[in-house]
C-alpha cells in the first residue's frame, strides 16, 4: 500500500504517479527509486548519492515535460523535477581513476545500481561522477590522491564534494528508504509463501 500510494514521496511527485497510474498522464517512466534495484549493502550509499533525485520522475522526452510541467501549474500542483530520456548528459569518473586500486574503493555508484538499459543515460547522469567508499578514512585518502576530482560516498552515507565539503554524521532512524521497499516486499512475499 505504501509503495502504491507513493508514502514518502513529494505531494507533487505523489499527485503525478498516482494521475499517471489512472491513464490521466502519458509519457511518463516511473520514479528514480521505482526504476532501479541496489544490493541491500549499498543501499545508504546509493540513497545518499541520489539524495532528492529519487523522487524525479523519468519521462521520454522534453515535449512530455512540457505537458507535465503546464499540467502542475493548471492544477496548482506543485513542481516536480523531470528527467527526459532525450536530454540526459551521463557523467563519469575518469579511467585512470575508476581503474586505479584505492584502499577501501568499491566501484562508481551507477555500476552498483540495477536498472533497464533504456534509462542508462539517466542513471549514468544521476551517480556515474560519483565513487563508493567503505569508509571516510578511505574516502577522504582518494580524495587527497584525486585532487578532489569527483563525489565520493561511503557505505554510511558520508559524502565528500569536489568543492572540498564533507558531510556525515548519523543517518536519523525515522528516514523513510525507499529504495528498501522493493527488497522488504520480496522478503515478505518469501516469508509468506514458507
Amino acid at each position: 500500500s505504501m509503495q502504491k500510494h507513493y508514502e514518502g514521496f513529494q505531494n507533487s511527485v505523489k499527485t503525478v504517479m498516482d494521475a499517471a497510474g489512472k491513464g490521466t498522464l502519458s509519457g511518463i517512466e516511473g520514479t528514480v527509486a521505482e526504476l532501479i534495484r541496489v544490493d541491500g549493502k549499498y543501499s545508504t550509499a546509493v540513497e545518499t548519492a541520489l539524495g532528492g533525485a529519487l523522487q524525479n520522475v523519468v519521462t521520454e522526452t522534453e515535449e512530455e515535460v512540457k505537458y507535465l510541467i503546464a499540467y502542475l501549474k493548471n492544477k496548482r500542483f506543485g513542481r516536480v523535477t523531470f528527467l527526459p530520456i532525450s536530454a540526459a548528459k551521463p557523467r563519469s569518473i575518469d579511467r585512470e581513476y575508476r581503474e586505479a586500486r584505492f584502499a577501501g574503493a568499491i566501484g562508481v555508484a551507477v555500476d552498483l545500481v540495477k536498472f533497464d538499459k533504456k534509462y542508462d543515460g539517466v542513471m549514468r547522469a544521476l551517480l556515474g561522477g560519483t565513487m563508493v567508499v567503505d569508509n571516510v578514512d578511505n574516502a577522504v585518502a582518494v580524495a587527497k590522491k584525486t585532487g578532489y576530482a569527483f563525489r565520493i560516498v561511503t557505505l554510511d552515507g558520508d559524502v565528500i564534494n569536489p568543492q572540498g565539503a564533507i558531510t556525515g554524521g548519523s543517518k536519523k532512524a525515522d528516514v523513510n528508504n525507499l529504495l528498501s521497499r522493493e527488497r522488504e516486499l520480496d522478503a515478505a512475499d518469501a516469508k509468506q509463501k514458507k
